[in-house]
């Protein structure tokens, strides 16, 4: 039992990250818990027991990934992540990790062959514990805010006036809608929405049960309809991967759009256009995943507008 000692501390190490997420000490979108936690979980098995590391290649290299694994497991099954979130992690986490641990095996063997000490030192508590300090001081920082605009575009052959009726209130898709890998993952579709006239507001239901908040921003009929979320307002309880980005405001909407162009007498262009803001300590990876996410949510609802409006079920 002691030989996988390593692997025991490294999942609780993150896991008590995790559990400093949800009491605000660190950010989840931060180079600390991103970058420095799975560093960390790399270097802790040395800590414990350098010789073992050192002995055997095979170890060095999967306890960083059974860790990782395992943390991510407990985390899903206790709901402090869902499989959105275990998506974003699981790239970084294991390559920090398993580098450091591979650079660290490199360097001792190296240098330090005699192996005269196998103990935890003063300052290797020192480093298991900067995380919490720099994480503590990254939140100073004021995050980097980057504008992107995601747009995708479909023919359909029904004149945009019995289009526009459903963009409003958008019936069922339930039938017409596709499966992507992303829903696998926790990523939800789209079901339907219902508007309120006298509130100017939108409630699009989504296949996990989060409910979204719209407030209609623009509208010139037949040609264009633009919808505002309202975060506050939108029940995201269902999801930990809508509830971190979204009520953190790593991921801002400004404004999701349809617009609408007749293609001769009988079809339609129909266009949706989402302008957001990624606001993060690692703009780069929110960038990736973000922009992925939002042209597979566009693609399948155009074309589930697309069948249901020609009457083509999916199957």
């Amino acid at each position: 039992m002691k030989q996988y000692s390593g692997i025991i501390f490294s999942t609780m190490y993150a896991l008590f990250f995790r559990v400093l997420v949800e009491c605000n000490v660190v950010e989840i979108n931060s180079w600390t818990y991103i970058i420095l936690v799975p560093i960390i979980i790399g270097f802790i098995p040395f800590i414990l027991d350098k010789k073992l590391i050192l002995e055997s290649r095979v170890k060095s290299a999967f306890f960083p990934i059974i860790s990782v694994s395992l943390f991510l497991v407990i985390a899903f099954i206790s709901r402090l992540e869902d499989l959105g979130c275990a998506l974003f992690l699981f790239p970084p986490y294991v390559v920090f990790s398993l580098a450091i641990s591979m650079f660290l095996r490199a360097i001792f063997r190296e240098y330090d062959d005699t192996d005269s000490s196998n103990t935890i030192t003063k300052n290797s508590l020192f480093i298991v514990a900067i995380p919490i300090l720099l994480g503590n001081v990254e939140k100073l920082f004021e995050k980097r805010e980057e504008q992107f605009t995601v747009s995708d575009k479909i023919i359909i052959k029904v004149p945009k006036q019995k289009i526009w009726k459903k963009l409003y209130s958008v019936p069922d898709l339930s039938n017409y809608i596709e499966t992507s890998a992303f829903n696998y993952f926790g990523f939800p579709n789209p079901v339907r929405s219902r508007y309120d006239k006298k509130s100017n507001t939108r409630l699009g239901y989504f296949s996990n049960g989060i409910v979204l908040n719209e407030s209609v921003g623009y509208s010139k009929p037949f040609e264009e309809l633009s919808f505002k979320i309202n975060v506050d307002k939108s029940d995201l309880e269902q999801s930990q991967t809508f509830s971190h980005i979204l009520k953190n405001k790593n991921l801002v909407f400004n404004r999701i759009s349809y617009q609408l162009r007749n293609i001769g007498n009988h079809s339609t262009e129909l266009t949706l256009v989402c302008d957001y803001k990624v606001k993060s300590n690692l703009p780069f990876y929110g960038e990736l995943w973000s922009k992925r996410i939002i042209e597979d949510f566009e693609e399948k609802l155009l074309k589930a507008l697309k069948n249901q409006s020609e009457n083509i079920p999916v199957r």
